[in-house]
């Protein structure tokens, strides 16, 4: 299989992706998912402050 692609050997990378695959789980009801900015549960990270000095 041969890939063809615009990308030659004299130009930079910009970019490089990274997909990690998941498996479907359990998801926020759409209310709370809404005001936690997401769907699923694996992804809700509050923001903490430190509280420092």
């Amino acid at each position: 299989m041969k890939i063809f692609s615009s990308y030659s050997s004299n130009q930079k990378e910009l970019a490089r992706i990274y997909i990690v695959y998941q498996k479907a789980g359990k998801l926020y009801p759409p209310s709370e998912a809404l005001s936690k900015g997401t769907v699923f549960p694996e992804l809700y990270q509050p923001y903490k402050p430190n509280k420092k000095g």
